[in-house]
């Protein structure tokens, strides 16, 4: 099938993380139904690793997320873009400088991504584009292509260690966005209870500005902690190599699912049925009253300073993730 108006297309999303995971499944639809189309990336470099070796991107292009748009930087990046003669940018950052950017690389046609709260992140994305590419149809796995040699790097370090292989995701304590994290003393319960019934390996990922925070996990009986320690390519490969992850909202949760890893993401104050995880895994939602709120900033937290999580985090119990993972996964018991 071939697309007589769009031969060469670019589609744009810088971060975060789990939101260019989650466009994955829009670029495969479009190359599935028009497969002599060509695909350019423009992205961040941290996220071009994760997106370098898929083969249904011809190219990945790479911008300072931070730049500024008069600037000598811009202009440079403008003719880069302009010197590829795209017929469409699908712009899925609509952010003032991606479409000054945009406006400078004269690309004529465009489209503008919309958020709809009441639908995934996925299907928003695929929304985007279909009125240029009416016959795509939506994909319903995500999937991510990782270097050879990163997997091979991965099983190397994992190799001697207990299954099953658990990944605990508990950082982003720091995120601008709350609501998102759950506690430390319940993810060292939790690491208890799992290792008395599986007694694998916990594998401990997070960013380095979580790792003071979180060292409290290393007691965790036979845990590994990667936490800031590998860059992201590696850390999603070792991910690759677990039985299940557990997880708030955050990107290597959606890495995860989109490496056909089974998931349990655990969700307080975002939409789980916008951001949870899609095609495979589970969702743990909060019950409290006022979830989920999609607030940067929790109001519970606003009125005790001294409080670092939101209540609808705490409020997620170990024995309902226990549960799931009992009913969900297919993990051996000791």
């Amino acid at each position: 099938m071939r697309n007589n108006l769009y031969n060469k297309i670019l589609i744009i999303r810088t971060g975060a993380i789990g939101d260019v995971v989650h466009t994955t499944c829009l670029y495969r639809a479009i190359k599935k139904a028009y497969p002599d189309i060509k695909i350019h990336y423009l992205t961040s470099e941290l996220i071009k690793p994760l997106i370098i070796e898929d083969p249904d991107i011809e190219k990945v292009i790479t911008i300072n997320p931070k730049f500024k748009l008069f600037s000598s930087y811009t202009f440079k990046k403008s003719e880069e873009l302009k010197k590829e003669k795209y017929n469409l940018v699908i712009n899925l950052q609509p952010s003032f400088k991606i479409k000054g950017l945009i406006f400078l690389s004269g690309i004529k046609k465009q489209l503008i991504y919309k958020k709809d709260f009441r639908l995934h992140a996925v299907t928003n994305f695929f929304k985007t584009a279909i009125k240029a590419f009416p016959e795509i149809k939506e994909e319903k796995k995500l999937k991510l292509y990782l270097p050879e040699a990163s997997i091979k790097k991965a099983k190397e370090k994992l190799k001697e260690y207990n299954h099953p292989l658990i990944v605990f995701n508990a950082g982003g304590v720091f995120s601008k966005r709350q609501g998102r994290t759950y506690p430390v003393d319940k993810w060292l319960q939790l690491g208890e209870k799992i290792q008395e019934k599986y007694n694998g390996t916990i594998l401990l990922t997070g960013a380095e500005e979580d790792k003071d925070f979180l060292s409290p996990l290393n007691k965790i009986k036979n845990s590994v902690n990667y936490i800031g320690e590998l860059p992201l390519v590696d850390s999603c490969a070792v991910i690759s190599q677990a039985d299940l992850m557990i997880s708030g909202d955050s990107g290597p949760l959606h890495i995860a699912t989109a490496l056909n890893v089974f998931s349990i993401g655990l969700f307080g104050s975002m939409p789980a049925n916008r951001t949870g995880c899609f095609s495979s895994g589970i969702n743990i939602v909060s019950s409290k009253e006022c979830v989920p709120c999609n607030r940067r900033k929790c109001k519970y937290l606003n009125d005790n300073p001294s409080k670092i999580y939101a209540p609808c985090m705490e409020e997620i119990g170990i024995e309902t993730i226990l549960e799931q993972i009992r009913s969900g996964c297919n993990l051996k018991e000791n």
